[in-house]
């Protein structure tokens, strides 16, 4: 204890008094005698653990494991008391570093599969003893150095163990304490720390092996103790994994009013109906919760995701009737798959009759997103955005913002699509004063002077109409392009058409897209005031292109004459 065979002392030195007459050992404790006292120390801590008076003492000795004290007059036994009552004695008295010294110590003396089971309990009750101090990082490392049954920690507080588990603390029992009130005192500081504390721990545990068959307790009573805080965590344990039991999380949720994380639980546990209902009831104000001020785009959002149509059909109408813009997202954002899968377009369209804003959106989706190819749609959109220019044009003097708006959709669709039914729209057109959208339809049916003259004279739009060749020659042969630029000039240079700025326009189309035009075609159009220098760069590309094309033909027309030579020498070797 107090040296090596060398003579080095390993410990600090046991203080004893200068008289000591005898000395032994009775492990845990070395014990001395002097002239009045019999001293005890702890072998593993050193310290003073219990001072007997005794007079006119002998002899103190170690006799087969007993202690065996004597005067002149009489002998005495020492027996020391069992080393399970001793430690149970120093935590009563809360001295728990004693007791653990004690119990660790005791381990030469106990039996290895009794030491741990009776080390663990001591170490459980020190944790009780320590919580109870509110020390509570202590308390957790004896818990869990002890494999605390966590269910031990929750049955302190009130309520938090669910009504169907069977848990009956330990007995003797770990603590002396019925409930959480009776450690506190009511002090209800000291229960929001204690309260704390067991949201850190459980929390910590719940993924651990301590939690083992206990998982439903846990969870069951962190979402109660989150729910009761107004914590934060409350919504991440809800949408992760979990075990909380449905029927004690739900009336425990539903009684602090926490009806967002009720409708989570319930989608957690396949009840996407009640969720959904529950959440409504939040957006249309029949219960309050403002966990989410967002709460309706979130509906939508879960709408959308869900792959249940009888829930998505329920609440539909309710849905747009909220705000259709955002309503018909529950159809337009769906996943393309789960779409073609499952939802009929046309049924959604039948739906959304009564709701205009949500009918076009619905369109653009399948017509733009989903490139479905289906005359009705095409026409049906067409259709509306015509329908919403007509409607705008009246109030507006000019063509203010949300009329360019229409107008440049219904372009647009009218330009890129080929699947709508044109002579209709032709006829809707008529007589609309939408001379730019008529020239778009003309250009679909072919018609493409009648759709420059609009561009040209009735809206004087001479980039317009330019455009209008390059898009209606896109894809086309060169001689389809170059019929249609013609088609221009003609227009430009009529004898109608005298004024200037049109003259302007067809010097510019020529010196432009000289390689659009046939010279030989062009120059008798002309009108004979035009000098040379004017169209320049006309008569220089198409001169440039009148060479090339006689060069290449007299390379094509050589390589020909040497192919035929070829042919004659090998038919004559032959």
């Amino acid at each position: 204890m107090f040296a090596t065979v060398a003579g080095i002392s390993q410990r600090a030195p046991v203080h004893w008094s200068e008289n000591v007459t005898g000395a032994a050992v009775c492990f845990p404790y070395v014990i001395a005698l002097d002239d009045e006292f019999i001293t005890v120390h702890s072998m593993l801590d050193q310290q003073l653990k219990q001072t007997l008076p005794f007079k006119e003492g002998h002899i103190l000795q170690d006799f087969e494991g007993r202690v065996i004290v004597a005067t002149s007059k009489a002998v005495y036994i020492l027996v020391p008391l069992p080393l399970e009552k001793q430690i149970q004695d120093l935590l009563a008295s809360h001295r728990v570093e004693e007791a653990l010294v004690l119990a660790k110590g005791a381990r030469r003396n106990i039996p290895k599969e009794k030491f741990q089971v009776m080390y663990r309990r001591v170490l459980q009750q020190a944790g009780f003893i320590q919580f109870a101090q509110l020390q509570f990082l202590e308390a957790k490392e004896l818990f869990r150095s002890g494999q605390l049954d966590v269910r031990e920690l929750i049955s302190l507080y009130p309520f938090l163990l669910p009504t169907s588990s069977s848990f009956t603390r330990s007995h003797p029992p770990l603590h002396e304490y019925a409930d959480l009130n009776q450690l506190t005192q009511g002090d209800q500081e000291k229960m929001a720390k204690c309260k704390r504390f067991l949201m850190s721990y459980l929390n910590e545990v719940r993924s651990t092996e301590v939690a083992n068959g206990y998982k439903e307790d846990i969870d069951t009573a962190l979402l109660k103790l989150y729910a009761e805080a107004d914590h934060d965590s409350l919504l991440d344990l809800l949408v992760t994994e979990n075990s909380c039991l449905l029927t004690d999380s739900a009336a425990w949720l539903e009684k602090h009013k926490k009806y967002f994380a009720l409708g989570l639980l319930y989608h957690y546990n396949n009840q996407d109906a009640a969720a959904v209902q529950l959440w409504v009831n939040i957006v249309n104000g029949d219960i309050h919760d403002s966990t989410r001020s967002d709460l309706y785009e979130y509906v939508i959002d879960f709408l959308t995701y869900s792959s249940d149509q009888e829930l998505v059909w329920k609440y539909a109408d309710w849905a747009l009737q909220k705000s259709e813009e955002v309503g018909v997202q529950v159809f337009t954002k769906r996943h393309l798959e789960e779409e073609q899968n499952s939802f009929n377009p046309d049924d959604i369209l039948t739906c959304l009759k009564k709701y205009p804003d949500a009918l076009v959106k619905y369109l653009e989706h399948l017509v733009m997103d989903r490139k479905l190819q289906r005359e009705e749609y095409h026409t049906h959109l067409a259709v509306l955005y015509l329908d919403k220019v007509l409607q705008q044009r009246p109030s507006a003097d000019s063509m203010g913002t949300e009329v360019t708006e229409a107008q440049a959709k219904l372009r647009h669709l009218l330009q890129k699509s080929d699947v709508y039914r044109v002579r209709f729209l032709m006829e809707k057109v008529q007589g609309a004063s939408l001379p730019m959208e008529r020239a778009i339809l003309h250009g679909k049916l072919e018609e493409h002077e009648k759709a420059l003259r609009i561009l040209v004279h009735e809206l004087r739009d001479i980039p317009a109409a330019e455009d209008y060749c390059l898009w209606r020659s896109e894809g086309r042969d060169p001689a389809y392009r170059q019929q249609l630029f013609h088609t221009l000039l003609t227009l430009y240079l009529s004898p109608s058409s005298s004024a200037p700025e049109l003259a302007v326009a067809a010097v510019d189309l020529l010196n432009h897209h000289a390689a659009e035009f046939d010279a030989a075609q062009v120059l008798p159009l002309l009108p004979g005031s035009w000098s040379v220098q004017l169209l320049c760069p006309f008569l220089t590309g198409a001169m440039r292109d009148s060479v090339h094309t006689r060069r290449t033909a007299q390379v094509a027309l050589g390589l020909a004459k040497s192919e035929n030579l070829i042919y004659k020498y090998d038919k004559v070797r032959a």
